[in-house]
């Protein structure tokens, strides 16, 4: 092909503009793709001096048919969306004469960026015509951006079609519109396709309305694991607006729900949920997974005022919940809460000593400093750290006190270590333990210490998958409820590694989150085991699914 003269091509196109004639130009422009770079940029200059109504139609074409010039040539939209602001009404009397739809699409991708508003008639009599699917994806994008409710049911009839696309795009716009009647049509899309819930739960996050928000909060007691952990994601991101929706939620009977708002709660650290949370916990939950939901909140935010409130929670009959409820004395630690929690130490007299054993295994710094100056609290921190404790506490309040000048007492403890044998058939036993909160995950080191067993820890599922690839274990315990990737999704990946004949796996979870154990059960699983567990729960487990693998 003859390459076309820059100098030629130019001349040409001034003189079209000049005498306005649209057909001529329409010739030259066709062949821009054989002239230079510096010549398409004058081009667009050019075009930018010239009547709106002759050149919004040419620039269209050259948009639509030439889309190489588009991308490398920014200016050349910008020139559409300056005489389209000029002349709108051009525009618009373009889309409805014009037939062919890669124009009309381009046409449509205008009148939303400007957000021309008088084009919504016109837009939505093509959403009638139904046939063209990239012309109709770009009607329903511009309506969104533009912003007419008057678009909401045209374009969530969409949201049930055949077409991806088109799906994608209607949540996009509906999105975009944010409207009650738009926001409600998204929710009842929920449940339908996993990759469509999490983007109508991004749209929901995104546009921040008070109706959107209350959809996340909603579906914190959806069916599925996904859509739960997706909102409890987006509503601890979007922080002090979802505590009201979340505080709301602590007056209903429903452990499940409770428990997930306490973990966003917690996660968003507003000082405004510790009244809540406290009466709450001043009303006795019967549910010991919402008792320690409570106290591991309250051990995220600052519990100045009341603070000694917490300390009933180390006479609770949950190993669990004691836990919990010493980590958040711990975070709060002051001289109200040390004189009860030293008057509470003096009165043990037996030998289990519950109340130290926990702010032991919690590993509670504050207070083991402040406690470890009475006698009694001493002698027996010595002696359990030295003999009952997993290595990893040990050596972490060895050190504590070595770095507070007590070295002699870091000494003792060390002193008093005695190696366990353990017997020949728990020698290789090795427990992977998944669950995104440290201190259930503190709790299972301890407990599977004193079993017996080698714990292996992982807050996120993604590093134990990874490590199941080079070093397989006897047996997994998993939490349901993780970011990213939930217990069901976890046991998807480690079953492609090993088969249920090879590996127990036992997805640990409250007693009313049955609704996800059909799901658990398909993808793997041998057992579920309710929350809260302890020494005894956890051993008839290992004991019962190992002996059967």
């Amino acid at each position: 092909m003859e390459k076309v003269n820059d100098k030629d091509f130019l001349d040409e196109l001034r003189f079209d503009i000049k005498t306005k004639d649209k057909i001529k130009a329409r010739i030259v422009l066709s062949h821009i793709e054989e002239v230079t770079p510096e010549a398409q940029k004058k081009a667009i200059a050019q075009l930018s001096k010239a009547d709106s109504k002759f050149v919004i139609p040419l620039l269209v074409e050259l948009i639509a048919d030439y889309p190489a010039i588009g991308d490398n040539f920014q200016d050349l939209k910008e020139v559409l969306y300056s005489k389209t602001l000029n002349d709108p009404n051009t525009l618009s009397m373009a889309l409805i004469r014009e037939s062919k739809p890669a124009y009309r699409a381009v046409m449509a991708e205008i009148t939303g960026e400007i957000r021309l508003e008088p084009a919504t008639p016109i837009l939505l009599s093509i959403l009638d015509e139904g046939q063209d699917e990239e012309l109709i994806r770009s009607v329903i994008i511009a309506l969104g951006m533009i912003g007419d409710t008057s678009a909401t049911t045209p374009i969530s009839e969409f949201l049930y079609c055949g077409s991806l696309d088109l799906i994608l795009a209607a949540i996009q716009a509906l999105g975009q519109l944010a409207n009650k009647t738009a926001i409600q049509r998204l929710a009842d899309k929920l449940g339908a396709d996993t990759d469509l819930d999490y983007m109508i739960l991004n749209v929901f996050a995104h546009c921040q309305e008070p109706g959107a928000i209350e959809k996340l909060n909603e579906n914190l007691s959806a069916q599925k694991a996904n859509i739960r952990n997706a909102a409890k994601k987006h509503l601890t991101d979007l922080g002090p607006k979802s505590v009201p929706y979340l505080i709301g939620n602590l007056i209903y009977d429903d452990p499940d729900l409770l428990i997930h708002s306490l973990n966003v709660l917690g996660d968003i650290g507003d000082e405004s949920a510790i009244g809540p949370i406290r009466k709450l916990l001043h009303n006795e939950p019967k549910d010991a997974n919402v008792r320690f939901a409570s106290y591991e909140a309250l051990g995220k935010l600052p519990v100045a005022k009341g603070a000694f409130a917490l300390a009933q929670g180390l006479h609770d009959p949950v190993d669990n919940v004691r836990a919990a409820a010493a980590s958040a004395i711990n975070h709060n630690y002051n001289t109200v809460l040390a004189a009860g929690i030293k008057n509470l130490i003096r009165d043990e007299n037996n030998k289990h000593c519950p109340i130290s054993r926990t702010i032991i295994e919690a590993q509670c710094d504050t207070v083991f400093l402040d406690l470890i100056k009475e006698e009694s609290f001493s002698q027996f921190a010595a002696e359990y750290l030295g003999q009952k404790v997993h290595p990893d506490i040990r050596r972490y309040f060895a050190e504590l006190l070595r770095n507070n000048n007590l070295k002699p007492l870091a000494a003792k403890i060390e002193k008093k270590v005695e190696k366990k044998v353990k017997p020949d058939d728990q020698k290789s036993l090795k427990v992977f333990a998944v669950d995104d909160s440290k201190m259930i995950l503190n709790i299972y080191r301890s407990v599977l210490h004193n079993l017996g067993y080698e714990p292996v820890l992982f807050e996120f599922p993604a590093q134990a998958i990874e490590k199941a690839k080079t070093e397989k274990p006897d047996l997994i315990f998993t939490d349901l409820n993780m970011p990213d990737i939930n217990g069901v999704d976890l046991t998807r990946s480690i079953r492609q590694l090993y088969g249920k004949e090879q590996l127990p796996i036992i997805m640990v979870t409250t007693q009313n989150e049955c609704q996800d154990n059909s799901a658990a059960m398909e993808a793997g699983i041998t057992a579920i085991l309710h929350k809260p567990f302890n020494e005894t729960s956890l051993s008839e487990a290992v004991d019962k699914y190992l002996s059967a693998a």
